[in-house]
């Protein structure tokens, strides 16, 4: 009678062996995602004393800004823990799945409130910064879970956690310029100044459909009382005019008052353009500001605002046609959206 064949055995030295369930990794993949994105949440709250209540994840409405502080620290800190080894101590686990509750819970609470406020037809686009983030922590929830049962042990690729929290990073910022790319309402009373972004200019000075269209809707904004100034942002040319002079003469076109516009010829970007912008003295003693821009660049001027300490309302420029390359666009507006997140980093590194 032959023996019975071994029962095969895992091995717990460092990650384990082989046979570990491919999803566990995805899920510490997703975790270190997680990590990644709440460490540079905190430093922008350390390097500009921005909100850490309304966070990148969620709004911790009603919680205090050291308690929110102190939730992203943790809430870093455990993912990252499980990310590097899945088998938590008990207190480090409960007190993980509690923190990934906390945000869970406060995803599905924004989620309510978008139902309740955000018209029929915007809701869905509204709703993808939060449905991201909770499918995000699903993932990872998941996996810290079960994390410590034998049966899911063992070592996971690290190909496949580094490609997931690749995907866990693009993936939250794909979904929060989506979200983001809805306009804020116009405030009741004056603001100060409307920023409109330059964006092209051909050879002959004629502004691009896409300037024309950001210049029609700041024009009209500022026509209907929205601000006390219309700045005009605009980089150099190809040609000998500058985008700024082009904008200038749209505005005047549409009956602004030449004394009511200033014109900032060296915005070659939305960062220069907002800092800029957040320099002038119109601004110091009240910091908001109207900002026109394309639905894809809207996410990213928010951060750049708040960066800047500027109460950025953005707006959406009204386009009579869809903008050419509009997926090139988008894709180079996700690089630049990552770019600006690592902003606190090069100004605490300056420190």
């Amino acid at each position: 009678m032959k023996p019975a064949a071994p029962t095969p055995q895992y091995k717990t030295q460092g990650y384990g062996t082989q046979n570990a369930p491919g999803w566990i990794a995805v899920s510490r993949g997703a975790a270190l995602g997680i990590t990644f994105i709440t460490t540079l949440n905190l430093l922008e709250v350390f390097a500009f004393n921005t909100s850490a209540v309304n966070n990148w994840l969620c709004n911790f409405r009603m919680i205090t800004q050291p308690l929110s502080i102190a939730l992203l620290t943790m809430l870093a800190t455990a993912t990252l823990m499980y990310s590097v080894k899945p088998a938590l101590p008990v207190t480090v686990w409960m007190a993980t799945l509690v923190l990934v509750t906390i945000v869970a819970v406060f995803s599905s609470w924004e989620l309510w409130d978008i139902t309740q406020r955000v018209p029929e037809n915007l809701r869905q686009t509204a709703m993808s910064r939060p449905l991201g983030v909770l499918m995000l922590f699903a993932v990872a929830g998941m996996g810290i879970l079960v994390g410590d049962s034998p049966s899911v042990s063992g070592k996971s690729s690290f190909l496949i956690i580094a490609g997931s929290s690749s995907l866990a990073v693009m993936g939250f910022v794909i979904v929060t310029l989506q979200s983001g790319s809805i306009s804020d309402p116009i405030p009741s009373d004056v603001a100060p100044a409307i920023l409109v972004l330059g964006c092209g200019v051909e050879r002959d000075g004629t502004p691009s459909e896409a300037l024309a269209d950001r210049m029609a809707t700041g024009n009209k904004l500022f026509l209907d009382g929205g601000g006390k100034l219309l700045l005009l942002s605009g980089g150099p040319s190809q040609g000998s005019v500058t985008e700024s002079a082009a904008m200038k003469k749209l505005a005047l076109a549409a009956g602004v008052q030449e004394t009511r516009l200033l014109l900032d010829s060296a915005g070659i970007s939305a960062a220069d353009s907002i800092e800029y912008a957040a320099a002038l003295p119109e601004l110091q003693a009240d910091r908001r500001i109207i900002v026109v821009s394309h639905w894809y660049q809207l996410a990213r001027i928010r951060m750049l605002g708040r960066q800047a300490g500027l109460q950025v309302i953005a707006v959406q420029a009204e386009q009579q046609h869809a903008l050419f390359s509009q997926n090139r666009l988008y894709a180079a507006e996700v690089a630049a959206f990552l770019k600006s997140s690592l902003k606190s980093v090069n100004k605490l590194a300056q420190r």
